[in-house]
C-alpha cells in the first residue's frame, strides 16, 4: 500500500506530500510541485516508470534491438574485412614466393644481390615466372593489365673513378621500359645482345617490375556473400640508389577490389529482359 500511495502522490496534482488539509496553493507552488513531480518521473529507471503509469518500456526495447542489430552488423563486418585481410596477406607471401628468386619467409629486410650476374639472373627469374604463372602458380590467377614493365632509372652522364678520387655524374635521371606481353613465347635477354634493353650498370639507380594479376576470393561463398573480385598491381624493386655495392630487392603490391558478376544472374537478367 505504501507504494500505491507513493504513486498516488507523485501522479495526483494535490498540494503536496503528507497534507491531510486541502488548502488553495498559490500558482507559483503549484508550478514548482508540478515540475517537481516531472523531474522525479524522469530519473525514474522504467520498472518504476512501469509500476507508476502502467506504461510499458517500448523505448528501452527499442534501443536494446537498436544495440544488438549494431553488435551484429559490427561482427559480420568485421568476420568480412578479415577475409579481406588475410586474402591480401597470403597473395602477397604467394607472390614474393613465386617471382623472389630464392626467397624464403622472414627474408623481406634481408634479400639483396651482389653482382651484376646476380641481377639479370634476377629479373629474368621474374620475367620467367610471371610468364609460367598460369601453369605453375596454385592459385587461379590471369594476367591484368597490357603486361609486364621492365623499367630502368640511371643518372644521364655518369663517370665514377675512385682510383683517381675523381667523378663527372650529372643528376638528371633517365628511364628506360620495355614491355612484355603475357602471351611472349620467351622472356627478352637484358645482357645487351637484344639490342633493345642493356642494363646501366655504372650509373643505374635501380630496376623495377611492375605487372597485374587477377583473382576471385571464393571463400564469401561460405558466409552466403558474393565473392570479390580482386586485381592485384605487383612492384618487384631492385634499389642500387645507395651504390654500395649492394642492391636490395622488394615486393610490393596494391590491392584494388570490387564485386564480381555472376554470369548466370548476368544471364537471367539478359533473359528478363528480352521477355
Amino acid at each position: 500500500m505504501a507504494a500505491a500511495s507513493e504513486t498516488e502522490r507523485l501522479l495526483s496534482r494535490g498540494p503536496g506530500y503528507g497534507s491531510a488539509v486541502v488548502a488553495p496553493v498559490p500558482e507559483e507552488e503549484e508550478e514548482e510541485e508540478d515540475l517537481r513531480r516531472r523531474l522525479k518521473y524522469f530519473f525514474m529507471s522504467p520498472c518504476d516508470k512501469y509500476r507508476a503509469r502502467g506504461r510499458r518500456p517500448v523505448k528501452l526495447v527499442l534501443q536494446l534491438a537498436k544495440i544488438v542489430l549494431v553488435t551484429v552488423q559490427l561482427i559480420l563486418f568485421g568476420l568480412s574485412n578479415q577475409l579481406v585481410v588475410a586474402f591480401k596477406e597470403d597473395n602477397t607471401v604467394a607472390f614474393k614466393h613465386l617471382f623472389l628468386k630464392g626467397y624464403e619467409d622472414g627474408t623481406d629486410d634481408t634479400q639483396a644481390i651482389y653482382t651484376r650476374g646476380d641481377l639479370l639472373e634476377h629479373l629474368a627469374f621474374v620475367l620467367e615466372k610471371y610468364l609460367a604463372v598460369p601453369n605453375e602458380s596454385l592459385g587461379r590467377y590471369a594476367y591484368g593489365g597490357a603486361g609486364l614493365r621492365l623499367c630502368q632509372r640511371f643518372f644521364r652522364r655518369g663517370d665514377i673513378e675512385p682510383g683517381n678520387d675523381t667523378f663527372d655524374i650529372d643528376p638528371g635521371v633517365v628511364s628506360e621500359c620495355l614491355e612484355v606481353p603475357p602471351g611472349d613465347p620467351r622472356p627478352p635477354a637484358l645482357n645487351g645482345t637484344g639490342g633493345n634493353f642493356t642494363l646501366q650498370f655504372h650509373r643505374l639507380i635501380n630496376v623495377t617490375t611492375e605487372f597485374q594479376l587477377k583473382a576471385i576470393n571464393i571463400q564469401t561463398l561460405l558466409n552466403h556473400e558474393i565473392p570479390d573480385c580482386y586485381t592485384f598491381s605487383v612492384t618487384v624493386t631492385f634499389d642500387n640508389s645507395a651504390h654500395s655495392g649492394r642492391v636490395r630487392i622488394r615486393l610490393d603490391t596494391h590491392a584494388t577490389i570490387r564485386e564480381c558478376h555472376h554470369p548466370r544472374c548476368r544471364a537471367e537478367v539478359t533473359a528478363g529482359d528480352n521477355g
